[in-house]
């Protein structure tokens, strides 16, 4: 899987659990993947709370049967992640 894309939408922050909940949408060459996310709210500024959330749903992606056995690998275009 080559992702190209990574959109974040429906960000709710919940300050009676400490929480922050949003919908990660993955784009790569084999389509459109979406990832409900959940992280603690610890990640104070935007950026860095965005970043989180996009690291958050790879590691999700990754945990999945194809990956996780090494049969197929993720990988992500050049500065996706910055």
């Amino acid at each position: 899987m080559f992702i190209t894309q990574i959109d974040i939408a429906g960000l709710n922050i919940e300050n009676h659990d400490s929480m922050m909940r949003a919908h990660v949408a993955i784009t790569s060459d084999s389509g459109r993947v979406l990832v409900d996310c959940q992280l603690p709210l610890d990640h104070g500024d935007p950026v860095t709370r965005r970043s989180a959330l996009m690291h958050e749903a790879i590691r999700q992606l990754r945990r999945m049967p194809e990956y996780r056995s090494g049969k197929r690998e993720i990988m992500v275009a050049d500065g996706l992640l910055a």
